[in-house]
C-alpha cells in the first residue's frame, strides 16, 4: 500500500524528541562526584524514571543468570517475550559501543532454538544456556566479520522467530564495524557527495566506471546515513547510553509518495528505463529521500505506532539495490531495514562498563 506523505506536514518526531531531551541534559550537566550517591539523585534531570526501570531489569536478570543456585531450582518460566528483552538488553549492555562512529559496518544473522512449554514459556536454566551459546557465537561471528583493524561491536538485535515442535527459533542480528576514531563529525548540508562521485545503483555493481570496486550506490547511501546520524550522545563523561527495545523496519521502497507521485526511496519499474548510474546529484537526492523516510515519515506514520519504544532512537539502516519483483511486477529498488532501538541516559557507575567480547 502506498501512503502519500507531504513532507512540510511530517513531523521530525525522533530529532525533536532527542535534540529536547538532549538539551535538557546538556544544560543541566551533572558534575562527576566519584563514590557520592548524590549523582544519581531525583534531581538528575538526565537520569530518568524510565532509565532507572531499565537499569533495575537488567540487574535483576543478570543477578539471576549469574545465581547458579537460583537456577538449579528448575521451577521459574519466563515468557519468550521477556526472554528476549531481558537477553537483548542485557547482551547490547554489557558487550556493545552504540555510541562510537562507525565508518563502516558489517551484518550477519545467527539463529539459536530454545525449548518452550505450551504457553510459550521457556525455563529459565534454558535461557541461561541460551544466553551463554549467544555470547560465544556472537563472539565468533564479531571475530570473523572480516575488519582487521578499529573494529567494534555495535548492535545486537534479538527477535522470536517460528515455533518448530516444543522449539521457538531465536535469530539474533549482529552489527560491527570499523570505528572511527578521529570524531570530527560534521553534517553535510546539502548532501556527502561531491563532482566526480558515481555509483551504479546497487546489486554491489561498483562505480560508473569500474564494476569491480567494492560497493553501490545503495551501500555508499547507508554508509553515510548511518555515519552522520547514529549513535549515541551522552551529556557527559559520566553517563553512558543503553539501548533496548530494537526494532526492525523492512521497506521495499515503494511505501512512501511526495505529493508529485515520486517515490522517497529509490524505485523503478524496469520498463522505465531506470537512472542506474548514479551521479553525486542523484547520490544527494537519495541520501536525502531516504534519510526523510527513515528520521521523519516512517517514525510519523500511524501503521507503526504501536511499535515504537520509549526515547525511540534511530540506530541503523542497512540499505541493499536489488533488481527483482516487487508485487509481481519487475522493479530497480532501495530495500531499507531500518532499526529503531530505546535509548536511556544512565550514570556511568549504575552498570558495569561495556567490554570488548575479544
Amino acid at each position: 500500500m502506498k501512503r502519500n506523505v507531504n513532507l512540510k506536514y511530517v513531523l521530525a518526531l525522533f530529532a525533536v524528541g532527542i535534540a529536547i531531551y538532549l538539551g535538557a541534559c546538556k544544560k543541566n550537566a551533572v558534575t562527576p562526584i566519584i563514590n557520592n550517591s548524590n549523582l544519581t539523585s531525583v534531581d538528575d534531570p538526565c537520569y530518568t524514571d524510565e532509565a532507572r526501570k531499565i537499569v533495575g531489569k537488567i540487574n535483576r536478570f543478570k543477578t539471576k543468570l549469574v545465581d547458579k543456585e537460583y537456577l538449579t531450582k528448575g521451577d521459574e518460566y519466563i515468557p519468550i517475550d521477556s526472554v528476549i528483552w531481558n537477553v537483548e538488553a542485557l547482551f547490547n549492555a554489557s558487550y556493545t559501543f552504540p555510541e562510537r562512529k562507525y565508518k563502516e559496518t558489517v551484518k550477519q544473522e545467527l539463529e539459536f532454538f530454545v525449548e518452550a512449554n505450551a504457553n510459550d514459556e521457556v525455563l529459565l536454566s534454558s535461557v541461561a544456556n541460551l544466553y551463554d551459546m549467544i555470547i560465544n557465537d556472537v563472539r565468533q561471528a564479531y571475530a570473523n566479520d572480516g575488519i582487521a583493524f578499529d573494529k567494534s561491536l555495535m548492535a545486537v538485535d534479538i527477535e522470536k522467530g517460528e515455533n518448530l515442535g516444543n522449539s521457538v527459533s531465536i535469530i539474533a542480528h549482529v552489527i560491527s564495524g570499523r570505528v572511527d576514531n578521529s570524531m570530527s563529525v560534521k553534517d553535510p548540508e546539502s548532501g556527502p557527495f561531491g563532482p566526480g562521485d558515481c555509483w551504479y545503483f546497487g546489486e554491489y555493481g561498483g562505480t560508473c566506471d569500474d564494476p569491480s570496486a567494492y560497493g553501490d550506490a545503495a551501500e555508499i547511501i547507508e554508509d553515510s546515513i548511518n555515519y552522520y546520524f547514529r549513535g549515541t550522545l551522552v551529556p557527559n563523561s559520566s553517563y553512558r547510553g543503553i539501548n533496548h527495545n530494537l526494532v526492525r523496519i523492512v521497506l521495499a521502497g515503494n511505501e512512501y509518495v511526495d505529493d508529485n507521485g515520486n517515490f522517497y526511496a529509490y524505485f523503478y519499474s524496469l520498463n522505465s528505463n531506470p537512472p542506474y548510474n548514479l551521479n553525486y546529484e542523484l547520490l544527494n537526492y537519495y541520501y536525502n529521500r531516504e534519510l526523510a523516510l527513515i528520521l521523519n515519515i516512517v517514525p510519523s506514520d500511524p501503521l507503526f505506532q504501536g511499535l515504537w519504544p520509549s526515547e525511540p532512537a534511530f540506530l541503523e539502516v542497512d540499505i541493499t539495490g536489488l533488481i527483482g519483483n516487487v508485487g509481481g511486477q519487475g522493479y530497480a529498488y532501495h530495500r531499507n531495514v531500518i532499526t529503531y532501538c530505546s535509548r536511556v541516559m544512565i550514570p556511568s557507575q549504575m552498570l558495569p562498563a561495556a567490554i570488548d567480547l575479544l
